[in-house]
This record gives structure tokens, C-alpha cells and sequence, in this order.
């Protein structure tokens, strides 16, 4: 069974975020991304016992309908070190963050809990939200790093035909192929994007 559609929503959100040139995005992205971890794993777990109430997050992991104790399973481990991560965000130090991989590495661990919970729903992600998230595999530890630079290459050189609306008098024209304007192109022209990923030979996200 795929996941509902607030929890896909809420993944296409922080890779939206992920890719958007807003301040603190790479913090703002890590904590949404802890969340969405959380709902998805809680669904399963009220859906078992309804009853259930207010639960750590480590235990929450290890309910037998989640089934992803980090004690012995590798997931849960990573997921559970990712939660303590965001605690310390949220609740210990507000300048503490963490850099670009290891933020993309806890989207893709993020849609490992998403699939785990509900299998199948990788499958039926959206073309875009698929494009997406093989440029953030691209940039997080799994990652090819020489094809990371080919294709940050292959954006800034590749003609947005368009793409790029016409700038007003007062302002500069976006360079959307730069990796700062990647938010601009990644979702309405996937397509584009995902010829590049292709020309290249980076594997589809799967």
C-alpha cells in the first residue's frame, strides 16, 4: 500500500525546499524532513493502536508495526541518529545545522522510512518529484562526486529555452542553471533536466 497523499505532499514540500533559495533552507529542510520521518512512522503505529499516545521517537522506531528498532536494524539507526540531530537544532542550540550531504543524505533516508512504512510508493511518485530526488542522491554521500560536477556543469551550460522569464528593467536575469536557481527549473522543467541525468548516465531514482 502507497503512502497517503499528505505524507508524498509532504516529502515534494522539503525537496522543494531542499532546491529553493531561501535562507536556512539546508536547517529548515533537515528538521521538515525529521518530521515527515515521524508522521509516517506514528501513521502505522496509531493505525495498530489506536490508542496510542504520546511515544519517544526511539520506541516509536521499534512499535511492531513500524518495525524499525535502531538496537538491529541499520535504518532505524541512521533515523534515529537524524532525530537527535533536529532535537539538538530545535531544543539545544538554534545556530547548530548541518551541511548540504548530510541534509540530502536524510531526504533519501527519509524516502527509505516513506517506503519501508508503505511499500510501494517510490513507484508512484511523480516524474518531477523523481527528477528531484536523483539530483539530491547525486549530492548526498550515495553519490557520484565526479558526476555531481559533470552535471552542475551540464546545468549552468545547457539553454533553459523557455525557462527564463524576461527580466524587468530593474533586475538582473535569474542564471537559473546555476545551482542557486535550481528551484526555478527542477520542477516545472523536469524533463530538461532529467535528458541531462540521462546524457550523463546517472542512474533513475528507484
Amino acid at each position: 500500500m502507497s503512502a497517503p497523499r499528505d505524507i508524498v505532499d509532504a516529502l515534494e514540500s522539503v525537496t522543494s525546499i531542499y532546491f529553493s533559495d531561501v535562507r536556512h533552507k539546508i536547517r529548515a529542510t533537515f528538521i521538515l524532513t525529521d518530521e515527515l520521518v515521524e508522521v509516517c512512522c506514528k501513521a502505522l503505529a496509531v493505525a495498530a493502536t489506536p490508542t496510542l499516545g504520546h511515544i519517544q521517537f526511539h520506541n516509536l522506531l521499534a512499535h511492531p508495526a513500524v518495525g524499525l528498532p535502531a538496537q538491529t536494524v541499520p535504518l532505524g539507526d541512521t533515523l534515529l541518529r537524524n532525530h537527535r540531530t533536529r532535537n539538538q537544532m530545535q531544543h539545544v542550540n538554534a545556530a547548530f545545522t548541518v551541511d548540504e550531504q548530510h541534509c540530502a543524505d536524510a531526504i533519501l533516508d527519509a524516502v527509505d522510512a516513506v517506503e519501508h512504512c508503505f511499500p510501494g510508493t517510490v513507484a508512484i511518485l511523480t516524474d518531477p518529484l523523481k527528477v528531484a530526488l536523483r539530483v539530491v542522491r547525486l549530492h548526498s554521500s550515495r553519490g557520484d562526486v565526479r558526476l555531481r560536477g559533470e552535471f552542475e556543469d551540464a546545468m549552468r551550460g545547457h539553454g533553459w529555452n523557455g525557462s527564463a522569464r524576461r527580466a524587468k528593467v530593474s533586475e538582473p536575469p535569474y542564471p537559473v542553471g546555476s545551482r542557486r536557481y535550481w528551484g526555478l527549473i527542477l520542477f516545472p522543467e523536469f524533463a530538461q533536466v532529467e535528458g541531462i541525468l540521462n546524457r550523463l548516465g546517472v542512474p533513475p531514482y528507484a
